[in-house]
């Protein structure tokens, strides 16, 4: 007896059937999920192997588990001895492919570190530090040098700067020579150079912009160095390492490497990286943009008497005004003149005193053109231009705080022509009252466009700063609009206190107290042990700094390579300290020895 297939029983069946009668009509689709792949390449072979001796080859193959890329090359890629020619690379598939491009020395160990270059074809996961090294003698040279490099001034670690060695022990080699063996530091400023020969070395550490293994830009390029030589052995170091700042320095044991133990010596070396201040001191951009304003940048602080006479114009006797920003590098004229103001070019001999050789000053004079050509604007932009206002920035929000013990900023975009404190009011609430208070307009006797309101603030209150249409006004005849700022104080006993007992100063001290942005808080100078109290300060995190005022010019100075003056060092508190309100936190520091 026939029975009935179930028709669903058919639908399933052709379905199970059909993928298999015509196979290219499927897709594949790769395995989704799992695990992602962090996992490096790695070396396979190479050819010649690596650590080989007597190389007499131009060019190196290395094979890897899996397919890769290169990354950066042209930065991460460093070749000791360091060559004018650098290598060629080629990737294919699973191999690297390198022309050395240039004839090796005899009897030389070469390292070629590739930082983090090599990565995975897929993830990007980078082989970090890989060193394929050979030598064109008989032996590979087996010391190594390492230690840390730090910015002078913050002592933060200086990433991706060029460690060098040379065997030139003149002191103008870092201007004129390749060194003979160079590294790159790690993002934690460490550094580590391998396989040396013993030998005598000056060492440097250098901010390489031209990349090029040259110091040919003093001023913008940072540099370190040690001010003694260092001495390497197989056995011992003929000059005993200096005190370390860093805790977890290389042993002095031997290291195993496949070539067998790498003796190691000077490891622990600090390094200060800084920016000299060169005598080259020149004007490095002028702008002009808007008619009456005038700006010329420096690439150093104006510290000495300047002057800008005009050439082709004769403004009256008071024509502008002038304004140096905070870092003395920039001064600004704002033209008060109008018949001046509409000179589309203005030109000036512009004289500076400059640091010469040593000590010696000469005058520079530059000429200096200014040129304004009057833009063309639409009908629109030229209503919303006749519309605009003067705009007031304070150093609160509305509806801030302000600091019980700090005078309220005030700031505008230009130079005021008129203060009418007449449409100004400071008002504060008591009783649900609005009772005015009397404040203060002050000036900033440097930075002609800031602005303190100064009054006796009264704890923990609700205050109204308003002020009419008008109530300042610009040399360029812009007016303020209405003004509204609500803002509160806060209570005595928000606030706490640092006490520092600083002890062992042996010489002139710059003591600062820095916010978590690194701005400077306070700052006190001291000559002797001291007692420093740091007042009325918000429950946050401090931290403190103190600078070795080698000079006594209250301020940091950094160093000179070729005068052997190294930067004027600096040290921190051993910990952040954070304060809590209505609290006084005291704290020991000990210096000497430092």
């Amino acid at each position: 007896m026939l029975r009935r297939v179930p028709y669903a029983l058919i639908i399933l069946t052709a379905a199970f059937l059909l993928p298999l009668l015509f196979p290219r009509c499927a897709n594949i689709i790769p395995p989704t999920g799992g695990p992602r792949d962090t996992i490096p390449p790695e070396v396979v072979s190479s050819e010649p192997p690596n650590y080989t001796t007597l190389f007499t080859g131009t060019g190196i193959r290395i094979e890897f588990d899996e397919f890769i890329q290169l990354r950066n090359i042209n930065q991460q890629f460093i070749i000791t001895p360091p060559q004018k020619e650098r290598p060629e690379f080629r990737v294919r598939g699973r191999n690297l492919f390198i022309d050395l491009n240039t004839e090796l020395v005899p009897n030389t160990t070469y390292t070629l570190n590739f930082g983090d270059a090599i990565v995975d074809l897929n993830e990007g996961n980078a082989l970090s530090n890989y060193e394929f090294v050979f030598s064109t003698g008989e032996v590979i040279d087996s010391l190594y040098y390492s230690g840390i490099v730090l910015n002078a001034y913050d002592n933060e670690p200086a990433e991706g700067v060029v460690v060098m060695l040379y065997d030139n022990l003149h002191d103008s080699v870092p201007f004129r020579q390749m060194p003979l063996y160079a590294t790159r530091t790690a993002n934690d400023g460490r550094f580590r150079l391998n396989n040396l020969r013993a030998d005598t070395f000056k060492v440097f550490a250098l901010q390489d912009a031209g990349n090029n293994y040259l110091y040919d830009q003093p001023g913008e390029e940072a540099i370190a160095f040690l001010e003694e030589f260092i001495y390497p052995d197989t056995l011992h170091n003929d000059i005993a390492p200096p005190v370390s700042e860093i805790n977890d320095t290389i042993p002095e044991s031997p290291v195993e490497t496949d070539t067998g133990p790498r003796f190691g010596f000077r490891t622990g070396d600090t390094l200060y990286l800084f920016k000299e201040r060169t005598g080259r001191q020149y004007i490095r951009r002028t702008e002009r943009n808007r008619p009456g304003e005038l700006l010329f940048v420096f690439n150093l602080p104006v510290t000495g008497n300047w002057s800008a006479e005009p050439v082709n114009f004769a403004p009256p006797e008071e024509w502008k005004l002038v304004e140096k920003n905070s870092l003395k590098d920039s001064i600004r004229f704002w033209i008060t003149d109008p018949p001046t103001k509409e000179i589309e070019n203005l030109q000036f001999a512009f004289s500076y005193w400059a640091d010469g050789p040593s000590d010696s000053l000469r005058v520079v004079t530059d000429t200096i053109n200014m040129n304004y050509v009057q833009r063309t604007v639409s009908r629109r932009q030229a209503a919303t231009e006749e519309d605009a206002v003067l705009e007031v920035s304070f150093g609160i929000a509305d509806r801030g705080n302000q600091h019980l013990h700090k005078d309220l900023p005030l700031s505008f975009p230009a130079p005021l022509a008129m203060i009418d404190q007449s449409l100004i009011e400071l008002v504060v609430k008591q009783n649900d009252e609005a009772v005015p208070r009397d404040y203060v307009l002050a000036g900033d006797t440097l930075q002609i466009r800031k602005y303190r309101l100064v009054t006796d603030w009264l704890s923990d209150q609700e205050y109204r700063l308003t002020a009419m249409p008008g109530a300042f006004e610009d040399i360029f005849g812009l007016q303020s609009d209405t003004i509204e700022l609500r803002f509160q104080t806060r209570g005595e006993d928000y606030y706490g206190s640092i006490i520092l007992n600083v002890t062992g100063i042996t010489r002139p001290m710059i003591i600062q107290l820095k916010d978590g942005r690194g701005s400077v808080i306070r700052e006190n100078y001291a000559g002797e042990d001291t007692t420093i109290r740091f007042d009325y300060l918000e429950p946050l995190e401090y931290r403190i700094k103190a600078i070795f005022d080698d000079n006594n010019n209250q301020k940091w100075d950094t160093g000179n390579y070729l005068e052997g003056i190294q930067p004027e060092r600096v040290i921190f508190y051993p910990s952040n300290i954070t304060t809590r309100a209505n609290w006084d936190i005291e704290e020991d520091w000990q210096l000497e020895g430092q």
